[in-house]
């Protein structure tokens, strides 16, 4: 009798499974792959945009500890701050999107996503991978509200504002990854601080002086405060899109975030 061989799955890692959610046989696009792409394009047919150019992007990479040793592929399109990105793609059309860890860093989340929408055919998938609030530096920050994303869609700055400036420099804390989530935290004024209150306004008052795009993390999200808020948008037909039920540790996954997609109708 053959002894029963044990067959082992094969590991999903986390580009596979943001690949199988969406039709990599159609043209997509990443916003702002930088050294870690979920859409390969040595196997699909994919257009990269970021907000700064690949010099910049160069630069940065370099300077960035995680990025040591990384591959960091050149872009395609510079998304312009301002500039539709209908216009900045050359009005091409996809069919699917992807976004990972970049939607906490915009200013006006609302017309972001309304312009990615624009560039996808009827049917096509938004995937956004975003940090959960509650086990990030941004642990006590307060959850991003509708009234928030209304007020800044209204507005509609292509630059942090000196509210979420001030927000995520005054409240977030220093973690490089030690702190353990599940254990009872310490209260805001016992926990290390990346950056002071006076940095917080200093900081500020710079960028909007000289209109510098200062990166923080310019909104703060729960899977069940993003459903709740961009439900209600999408309800206002601002969004055209349904809304999928958020995943949290999916095949792949990292620590503290979790995905949701978001589907064009007609």
């Amino acid at each position: 009798m053959l002894a029963e061989m044990e067959i082992e799955s094969p590991v999903v890692t986390r580009q596979d499974f943001v690949a199988s959610l969406v039709d990599t046989s159609k043209p997509g696009i990443e916003i702002a792959p930088y050294f870690n792409p979920m859409i390969s394009k040595e196997l699909y047919d994919v257009w990269y945009v970021d907000c700064i150019d690949n010099d910049e992007i160069q630069s940065k990479a370099k300077q960035n500890p995680g990025g040591v040793d990384k591959y960091v592929p050149r872009i395609d399109s510079v998304w312009v701050p301002g500039k539709p990105l209908k216009e900045c793609v050359k009005g091409k059309t996809f069919h699917y999107a992807v976004a990972s860890h970049v939607f906490e860093h915009v200013p006006n989340p609302i017309g972001w996503l309304s312009e990615i929408i624009d560039c996808l055919a009827v049917g096509g998938k938004l995937v956004l991978l975003v940090p959960d609030r509650r086990f990030t530096m941004d642990y006590y920050r307060r959850e991003t509200t509708f009234a928030d994303v209304l007020g800044w869609y209204v507005d509609k700055p292509s630059i942090p504002t000196p509210g979420q400036v001030v927000d995520f420099l005054a409240q977030s804390f220093y973690d490089l990854g030690e702190v353990d989530f599940n254990q009872p935290m310490l209260p805001f004024d016992k926990a290390k601080r990346l950056y002071s209150d006076l940095d917080a306004i200093n900081f500020a008052k710079m960028t909007k002086e000289k209109n510098h795009y200062l990166d923080v993390h310019c909104s703060v999200w729960t899977p069940t405060s993003f459903v709740s808020v961009f439900e209600r948008v999408s309800q206002m037909n601002i969004l055209n899109v349904d809304i999928s039920e958020p995943l949290v540790g999916f095949q792949g996954s990292i620590p503290a975030e979790f995905l949701v997609c978001m589907t064009k109708r007609s």
